[in-house]
């Protein structure tokens, strides 16, 4: 009895060891697509920079970014915009496809549900 609780401690120890000197883990790439220059935008930037390697782009720019050294894309933005005396819609982005979503992407709010709706995805207002 006592070799095999030995030999259980032993291999944890070893396990741990191993975990001890393993190279760290490459960080992930994240792409952040906002409204740029709000300080919503500016928030989300710094939460994932404390976590991420994370580039912000314009989301009006999406459909032409360059995303090949991206592992994530998240994708946020305001559909209303409040800031003036009548609320108007603000458009959705043009020109993105599913190539564009080619990688793991996280549809984020109104525009993430806008995006969704016209690519005809089932988690968008439409469908979802």
């Amino acid at each position: 009895m006592r070799f095999r609780q030995w030999f259980g401690l032993a291999a944890i120890a070893a396990g741990a060891l191993a975990l001890g000197c393993a190279e760290p883990a490459p960080q992930l790439r994240v792409v952040y697509a906002g409204d740029a220059g709000t300080p919503h935008a500016e928030g989300y930037h710094a939460l994932l920079a404390a976590h991420f390697d994370v580039r912000s782009i314009p989301r009006n720019g999406l459909a032409t970014a360059d995303l090949s050294d991206a592992d994530v894309l998240i994708v946020d933005g305001q559909t209303i915009d409040r800031s003036e005396e009548r609320i108007k819609t603000i458009p959705g982005v043009e020109g993105v496809d599913l190539e564009t979503l080619s990688m793991p992407t996280v549809l984020i709010g109104g525009q993430g549900a806008r995006i969704s709706d016209d690519l005809n995805l089932l988690l968008g207002w439409r469908y979802g």
